[in-house]
């Protein structure tokens, strides 16, 4: 089914806000045909005088030239046929014109169904040798069907003019999907066949496709049911029970769902204990019942006999959210479970209930143990990249500890059953061998070439199945003989993916990142195809979810999450972008900023900002359990590094005005922190100077604000989003901060992500008088001198904005990109 994730607005403006009117959203970008004059004058129809207009090349450039040399008469062409048009909408048109003499003129007209002309829009004229480039707009009237332009020399006006890109939008354009992913997130294996869990979005189901291991194709796919109460987006725990039945864990209504191979659908079992969202891994237990554990109450349950169940204590471990991953001995009857934020590793005793902790001493500063997988004898910990080998001993008292086999670094998460005394996974991009009995470890020349997500046996061949630039791929390896593949899968689902970020590049195109699976879609402002299920240009691969995106000095950098990854990109070269600084590789686990210390590493990169020497400066929230955010500057040719600035606070807006770096904190930190913000805290404003790489904080007069979540330089002076307020100052005098309320603070106890990155505030060339941003689901304006809001747009959802070059607004809800005309 298809709906929406998010309901009402959870915090609502004042009341006069709330009026704001919500035009309809016209479907993909409307395109003049032959708007560039590429074709000649074909699809021009001439309206007035004969003659006049002609096709011709002017500057480098296929243009039309409208040449009058008589003052009695008009020369024109119209784009006709017309396009769909809705009465009562503005549409806006555009183009760029070179007046070698006299002036030339735009307008934009509405017809009926039968072609008659209704009216149009104000006369946009340019003179001047040089290339100009002309807005003029209009309301369709009552029984308009069609809107067309028209490019024009009247009566009494004699000249010559050379016209192109003639370009039009609606007011408010839905420009569709805009990534695509065939990536999945879970995988588990069944008679021959791959089950793999493929994540949706809040408008498109997951599906879960069943994947023949010997042909290397889709036999079957089957879209995930929900309700409009429990939405389901995507999950990532699959397993497979001793009865054979396939189990599915989901986020964000923690479901599960069972598939029994050969049917054609999966069956809704509700919703596991508890008032958390996900179930995080599944591991099959004894007489087809499976275990599970959740976040964010730190459950670990049993499904089994049509029932849920709770096992031990909530949670499972003092303090934990997460039970992240589950290994289950059988012969024992004993599961493992690895726990965050702050990383424990017990055994639980199914028949005792006995927990005994073993995570060994030097990993207790990680935040997660993120892969367990009991076999051969033995228990394998995947802890940040990390694989611990762990022998688990039984004690004289009857308690278990762990001894450390082996602990080999650089590795993939998921790793393979052990046979013949082997298990296999991929180090660096090659396949490995660990080999029990000697804790040896040995490289193949293999290279797999995709991101596991789960490994079975097929008779003596090593299978995996995970993904790959290009899609879904299969893994086949026989260690007898060393022969390998790596090929596509055939008719793998393609889901849209959630858009996380959206900026405009130095190319002037409108580059959005993806949620959860990554990947990077381009569209071209007002040049997009018709249509909007489907992304514009093919998704660019090779990128993991996108957090933040800037453009400077004619590249565009993306931060991106895990671990604070900073990359560059120059459209004139080759994708993907290159890796400049991985936030995630500074500081130290120990540490938070504590006094005297360093920052701990970084993971989700919210703000970029640029300076004028080509520095470029990110603003992180830290890893899981972790409090303290950081700074990051990184300059080309040199190695980059990252520094303290807020103790306890994350580092979520930036901007560059008169010299100096500005910071915006927010007082919630990292997931997994508990209480979910600082207590007696107050996010600040903070300057870093480049020169001295001085910290100074400038706290705002405003009552324990929770974030600061926008920044920008506006006529010299440093505007700024708290919550509900603005607040300016001069960077020469920063003491003197001048505060407007606009609205009331937004909910952060019921949204705590906004508290991230809730607000933008941008500038257009193209409108000296106002500055545009985004707070709590609104697009507003807010007047330069006056300070006074206005409310353009309301829609529950809406993230994000930046603007083209022609002064158009860009936002998205879920996996949809949308434009707003905010001007003339």
């Amino acid at each position: 089914m298809r709906r929406a994730l998010r309901g009402a607005v959870a915090t609502a403006f004042l009341a006069a806000l709330l009026a704001a009117p919500l035009t309809p959203a016209s479907a993909a970008d409307l395109r003049i045909a032959n708007g560039g004059f590429d074709e000649g004058l074909t699809g021009w129809s001439g309206s007035h005088s004969p003659g006049g207009v002609t096709a011709v090349v002017w500057d480098g450039r296929t243009t039309a030239r409208v040449a009058d040399a008589d003052p009695d008469a008009a020369y024109g062409r119209e784009s006709l046929p017309g396009l769909p048009a809705t009465a009562g909408r503005r549409y806006t048109l555009s183009a760029d014109v070179w007046a070698d003499s006299g002036a030339a003129h735009l307008y934009v007209r509405f017809r009926d169904a039968s072609g008659r002309l209704l009216g149009g829009g104000a006369n946009a004229s340019a003179t001047g040798r040089r290339w100009n480039h002309l807005t003029t707009s209009g309301i369709a009237p009552t029984g308009t069907a069609t809107v067309s332009a028209l490019i024009y020399s009247g009566v009494a006006d004699v000249g010559t003019a050379y016209w192109d890109e003639v370009l039009i939008t609606g007011d408010r354009t839905d420009l569709g999907v805009q990534i695509e992913s065939s990536a999945p997130n879970a995988t588990t294996f069944a008679g021959g066949s791959a089950y793999a869990l493929y994540t949706g979005t809040a408008d498109a189901n997951p599906q879960l496709a069943v994947i023949d291991v010997a042909g290397e194709k889709v036999t079957r796919k089957i879209t995930i049911p929900d309700t409009a109460a429990t939405p389901t987006v995507g999950g990532w725990a699959a397993a497979t029970a001793t009865d054979g039945s396939v189990y599915l864990g989901t986020y964000p209504n923690s479901k599960l769902y069972r598939h029994v191979p050969g049917q054609s659908t999966v069956t809704d079992l509700g919703r596991a204990e508890g008032g958390y969202s996900f179930i995080w891994d599944l591991e099959p237990g004894a007489n087809g019942k499976v275990h599970g554990g959740t976040y964010n109450d730190g459950r670990y349950f049993t499904y089994g006999g049509g029932a849920f169940t709770t096992i031990g204590a909530v949670p499972v471990v003092t303090g934990a959210q997460y039970v992240r991953s589950l290994a289950h001995d059988p012969a024992a009857d004993a599961t493992y479970l690895g726990t965050g934020t702050n990383a424990a590793l017990i055994r639980f005793d199914n028949l005792t209930g006995r927990v005994d902790h073993l995570l060994p001493a030097a990993y207790a500063h990680n935040s997660m143990v993120g892969g367990l997988t009991w076999t051969g004898g033995r228990l394998f910990a995947w802890i940040d990249r990390t694989l611990l080998v762990l022998r688990v001993v039984r004690d004289a008292d009857g308690s278990h500890t762990a001894v450390t086999d082996a602990a080999i670094t650089d590795v993939d998460l998921h790793h393979s059953p052990a046979r013949d005394g082997r298990v296999w996974f991929v180090r660096e991009g090659l396949l490995h061998s660990y080999e029990v009995a000697t804790a040896t470890v040995r490289a193949t020349s293999v290279r797999p070439g995709l991101d596991v997500t789960g490994y079975t046996w097929s008779g003596g061949t090593l299978v995996g199945l995970g993904a790959a630039e290009d899609g879904t791929r299969i893994f086949k390896y026989d260690p007898a003989n060393g022969q390998w593949s790596s090929r596509v899968v055939s008719g793998a689902p393609v889901l849209p993916a959630a858009i996380n970020a959206l900026g405009t590049g130095p190319d002037g195109r409108i580059y959005t990142g993806g949620y959860l699976t990554g990947g990077t879609g381009v569209h071209d402002p007002l040049l997009g195809d018709g249509d909007d299920g489907r992304p514009d240009t093919p998704t660019r691969t090779g990128l993991s979810q996108t957090d933040s995106l800037l453009a400077h000095d004619g590249r565009l950098y993306i931060g991106a999450y895990p671990s604070a990854k900073l990359y560059s990109h120059d459209p004139a070269d080759p994708w993907p972008p290159r890796l400049r600084y991985t936030g995630g590789e500074a500081g130290s686990k120990a540490d938070d900023c504590e006094p005297g210390k360093g920052p701990p590493p970084q993971d989700r990169p919210y703000a970029l900002a640029g300076g004028p020497d080509g520095t470029v400066y990110m603003g992180t929230v830290p890893k899981y359990g972790k409090r303290s955010g950081a700074l990051t500057l990184w300059k080309e040719g040199t190695p980059g590094r990252t520094l303290c600035v807020v103790a306890d606070q994350a580092v979520v807006s930036l901007a560059f005005a008169g010299g100096t770096l500005f910071g915006g904190t927010s007082t919630r930190g990292a997931l997994g922190v508990d209480p979910v913000y600082a207590p007696g805290a107050s996010a600040t404003l903070f300057s870093y100077d480049p020169g001295t790489g001085a910290v100074r904080p400038h706290p705002l007069p405003l009552p324990a604000p929770k974030a600061v979540t926008a920044l920008a330089e506006v006529d010299g002076r440093l505007w700024g989003l708290a919550g509900g307020s603005l607040f300016t100052l001069d960077p020469a005098r920063p003491q003197e901060i001048t505060v407007n309320r606009l609205f009331p603070d937004p909910d952060y106890a019921a949204r705590p992500s906004l508290a991230w990155r809730d607000g933008v505030l941008l500038t257009v060339a193209q409108d000296p008088r106002h500055v545009y941003g985004t707070a709590g689901d609104q697009i507003f304006r807010i007047d330069r001198s006056t300070k006074a809001l206005t409310v353009l747009l309301t829609a529950p959802g809406m993230e994000g904005l930046t603007a083209d070059r022609f002064g158009h607004l860009y936002y998205k809800i879920n996996e949809r990109l949308f434009r707003l005309v905010a001007w003339p």
